[in-house]
């Protein structure tokens, strides 16, 4: 099935690259790519991502700790490297000496010559301070390149000490901003735990606006009954008699007669 799966998105890829072209197609797979980065983004928790961030500081403190053991290494290098030139130099400055006394002696017009107790010939002299003079230039040589790597050593380990400073400097930045972020994160934490339920905003407007809906149903409705309760347009309005029954009768029959006392109806 895989390969099936394959062969349709290559079908499809085709398509949408020959309608589109390359470019086109290329700007919507990248636009369409970073998209679901985002997305993804935005759906991994903050406390996900300071753990992420926790798991990178980690792995630069190794580094940092590799940055100053590269440096101490040097420093370590450099100091014996010292104390091997100064040393050379010191048998240099006594082999010259050495060699000096003899060139002093050979200026004498002596065929012999006395050292330590010993008697030395001429010829055994030269050859002797021969000797001494190409070792010395051997020496020399070998001095001169152990004071080059020496320089150029004491440079790196300079250079490696700024890096290896600068590193240090902008990883314990990070440090520093994790710690705020994470003390960031616990208030806004805390905040959420102690605030009130939240609510609904969408919701909550589909029901304003549910209700203004059946508000206006109603008031319509209001409306066209008091419209049927109003006369029609070019009829005349007729007053009703709504007044008692009573006084509508006397109105047209007359008031009530009052009936006349006894005593006046014995005298007639």
């Amino acid at each position: 099935m895989r390969p099936m799966h394959w062969w349709i998105g290559g079908g499809i890829l085709a398509v949408v690259v020959s309608s589109l072209g390359l470019a086109t197609s290329w700007s919507y797979i990248k636009t369409a790519w970073l998209g679901i980065g985002e997305t993804i983004r935005d759906a991994t928790p903050i406390a996900f991502d300071l753990q992420r961030l926790n798991v990178a500081i980690k792995d630069l403190e190794s580094e940092s700790r590799q940055n100053q053991k590269f440096v101490a290494q040097l420093e370590v290098e450099i100091e014996y490297q010292e104390k091997e030139v100064a040393k050379l130099k010191e048998e240099q400055d006594k082999a010259l000496a050495e060699m000096r006394k003899l060139r002093e002696a050979l200026g004498e017009n002596k065929s012999e010559f006395q050292f330590a107790g010993r008697k030395y010939t001429r010829p055994e002299v030269e050859q002797d301070l021969k000797r001494r003079m190409d070792v010395y230039q051997e020496r020399e040589t070998e001095l001169k390149a152990k004071e080059q790597l020496l320089q150029s050593r004491r440079q790196t380990l300079e250079a490696a000490r700024k890096k290896a400073a600068e590193y240090r400097r902008q990883y314990d930045q990070l440090v520093a901003k994790a710690q705020a972020l994470q003390a960031e994160l616990k208030l806004l934490e805390a905040a959420q735990a102690t605030s009130p339920a939240s609510i609904d905003a969408s919701k909550l407007s589909e029901a304003k606006q549910l209700a203004q809906e059946i508000e206006k149903r109603i008031r319509v409705s209001q409306r066209m009954l008091d419209a049927e309760r109003k006369p029609l347009e070019g009829e005349i309005p007729v007053d009703v008699d709504d007044r008692p029954v009573t006084e509508r009768f006397d109105e047209l029959f007359g008031p009530k007669e009052k009936s006349q006392p006894a005593s006046d109806s014995k005298q007639t």
